[in-house]
């Protein structure tokens, strides 16, 4: 009983509400995929956030859609990179990921612009070309270069059986001399 005592004294008050912690992670900017524009907007927050979780989350695989994400590099990095991207799928744009986020700092800014070009809406599926420009600041800028990518890319989504879409295959190619996303992949997933 003298210890309890003890112990009542030293609390200043041991019933009394302490304030919350601030939170851990910050607040993103996810939004359910019930539309294919949806993943769209999610992809790029993603980016912006250096958010890997929500990257991934916009991506197909077995568990969620049924289908596995298959990736299909720009032409002239997949040959200049044998053997890099074959069966390229979820699991490998999971390695890639993380390996750039371990080179973007914290404060450096991260964007990806997409510009609509065509969209084709099928029952379950849809199939977009967009042009992109993804901006990177990351610390590897001397080694490898590619602050800056461009590129057409065709995202092909599906959607699950309950109904949010996913992005199952994606397509990039060159359209300018600029390096294309292939090649940032090229550079971080091996």
């Amino acid at each position: 009983m003298g210890w309890v005592m003890l112990l009542v004294l030293a609390c200043r008050s041991p019933f009394a509400t302490r304030d919350p912690e601030p939170p851990i992670n910050q607040q993103s900017n996810w939004i359910q995929p019930t539309s294919s524009s949806y993943v769209l907007i999610n992809l790029r927050n993603a980016i912006a956030e250096k958010n890997a979780q929500n990257y991934l989350r916009c991506l197909a695989d077995t568990g969620k859609a049924g289908r596995r994400f298959l990736f299909i590099p720009e032409q002239s990095v997949n040959a200049a990179n044998p053997g890099v991207f074959r069966n390229w799928g979820y699991e490998e744009e999971r390695i890639y990921l993380n390996q750039l986020l371990l080179y973007l700092p914290k404060d450096s800014t991260s964007q990806l612009v997409l510009t609509s070009l065509r969209e084709s809406v099928y029952q379950d599926s849809v199939i977009l070309v967009q042009e992109y420009e993804l901006t990177l600041r990351h610390q590897r800028q001397a080694a490898v270069g590619l602050a800056k990518t461009r590129g057409q890319i065709e995202f092909r989504l599906i959607r699950s059986l309950e109904n949010m879409w996913y992005i199952h295959r994606w397509t990039d190619y060159a359209t300018a001399s600029q390096p294309t996303w292939s090649a940032v992949r090229a550079a971080f997933g091996n």
